[in-house]
């Protein structure tokens, strides 16, 4: 999405002073121009996710775990292997 699509609907929220501090926060240690600009990059995020509800994110999470208990077994193979020589 560009900068210069225009932007004629609004959504509004109500939130808590703990949680407006909070986003400020994290706007300010992500460099986000505003909470605006925070809230619609998370909100692309959720749109953008697949189908199955997973985020990419966690879906290469559980990739990796995969492939990880798989190597975690070839290892003890080996590991056996040479033991027994």
């Amino acid at each position: 999405m560009t900068l210069f699509n225009k932007r004629s609907k609004m959504v509004s929220i109500r939130l808590s002073d703990d949680e407006f501090r909070r986003l400020r926060e994290v706007c300010e240690a992500t460099g986000a121009r505003s909470i605006s600009d925070l809230a619609r990059e998370a909100m692309h995020r959720l749109v953008d996710m697949p189908h199955n509800g997973h985020a990419p994110m966690e879906s290469r999470i559980e990739q990796l775990d995969q492939k990880l208990t798989s190597l975690q077994a070839r290892l003890d193979r080996l590991a056996q292997m040479v033991e027994g020589t």
